[in-house]
């Protein structure tokens, strides 16, 4: 404007100022009405109105931006003979007989986002000792992940009612659980952490990842109370990247992480993923896995692990990740809903002993190194050939079984 008001000062008085106000005017109109199209406001909320995907343009945006799109979740129906005392957990068994390091990423129905069961109440009334002896060593928001939370909170509030309506019901600011009598407030001004209510809600952890002008994803947000072997004390404000590392994620820098990055930086509210991934634990603890150290150690992890003494003590330990993107602030929603039994019960299921048992033989060596393979192997190994032989005997082999992954 400066510039302008300059030009108009060394014009006046001359034949030329008359054209050059229109000019100018012309161009003030062409911006209003550009930046209107971008984002345009509400006159009595002042709130920022979400775009159409096309219009708002995301996939040009500056890294660290994000044009609010008007994409909604599509309201799910009820899910088909749910019921919180008889619904079984999923049986997902993520393994395949080869394991490859890939992101190994599909497709998500969106009607599947959250998954609950039959379980609900233990995983609820753990994840409330872990908030008692735990507090903010177990969720926490950071300021730049305030807005992603609120948003966060209302798809929740729009999704679980109608996916799972004889657990929850939507009340004018919030939800209430029709199990525990709970009645959690998910508007502002709320009377706790969101992402506190949140860890009330699921059986999953969350986290909420916020890019930044490099494209790279922080944790600023979380309830991560049930992860087994990370703490988010430990992770908490840092990047995807140094999340992996600092976890010793196998061929991170080689396999996934240029992958990753171009993935998150891409993934738009429309399309969420889902993946899946397998551990073996050695005791049956499913919020922190005893046997790697006491959780208040410093330092923790496989190396100070006590070998396996009987199969009996074998867990089978599997996440379900959901991914996506919210569509307001652009955060991008990590959902990690963990599926927990006994190794010798789930060998008790047709092919899936050789399966397990072909996976872990193709582990590389740094595999082997991250998942504990030493810590396991004398036990769960001629565990998994004898139940091999016998499904054998009964005609269950390679060549009769139908892939099925990851179930």
């Amino acid at each position: 404007m400066g510039l302008l008001i300059q030009l108009f000062d060394s014009l006046e008085g001359s034949p030329l100022q008359t054209s050059a106000i229109t000019a100018v005017a012309s161009v003030s109109i062409f911006i209003a009405s550009l930046a209107s199209l971008v984002v345009y406001y509400n006159s009595s909320s002042k709130t920022i109105k979400p775009l159409p995907a096309k219009i708002a343009n995301n996939k040009a945006r500056k890294l660290g931006t994000w044009k609010p799109e008007d994409y909604k979740l599509p309201v799910p129906p009820a899910y088909p003979e749910w019921d919180i005392k008889t619904f079984k957990p999923l049986p997902y068994r993520a393994f395949k007989h080869k394991y490859n390091v890939t992101m190994g990423i599909r497709n998500m129905d969106p009607n599947s986002w959250i998954e609950l069961d039959n379980e609900w109440n233990k995983f609820h009334d753990l994840k409330m000792k872990r908030i008692e002896e735990k507090g903010e060593e177990v969720y926490g928001t950071l300021p730049e992940a305030k807005a992603a939370s609120l948003e966060l909170l209302e798809e929740l509030r729009k999704f679980l009612p109608a996916r799972y309506p004889s657990l929850f019901e939507r009340t004018a600011d919030g939800m209430k659980n029709l199990e525990t009598g709970e009645v959690h407030r998910m508007v502002e001004p709320l009377l706790e952490d969101p992402m506190l209510t949140v860890a009330r809600l699921l059986q999953d952890d969350v986290a909420i990842m916020i890019e930044n002008e490099q494209g790279e994803y922080y944790l600023k947000g979380g309830c991560i109370m049930l992860a087994g072997f990370w703490r988010l004390k430990d992770k908490f404000n840092t990047s995807l990247s140094t999340i992996h590392t600092s976890g010793d994620v196998p061929k991170y820098n080689t396999h996934l992480k240029k992958g990753m990055e171009k993935f998150f930086v891409r993934l738009t509210p429309e399309a969420p993923v889902v993946r899946n991934n397998y551990f073996i634990q050695t005791d049956d603890n499913l919020d922190w896995s005893s046997s790697i150290g006491d959780e208040d150690n410093e330092t923790v992890g496989w190396y100070t692990a006590d070998p396996a003494k009987s199969v009996e003590k074998i867990w089978y330990r599997s996440e379900r990740q959901s991914v996506r993107r919210l569509p307001i602030t652009g955060a991008v929603i990590f959902t990690i809903r963990t599926y927990f039994l006994p190794l010798t019960e789930m060998c008790k299921e047709p092919y899936v002993p050789k399966r397990l048992l072909d996976g872990i033989e193709s582990w590389s060596d740094d595999v082997r190194e991250y998942r504990g393979y030493d810590k396991f192997y004398e036990v769960v190994l001629p565990y998994l050939r004898e139940k091999v032989a016998e499904q054998a005997a009964m005609g269950y082999t390679d060549e009769n079984e139908a892939e099925q992954y990851p179930f």
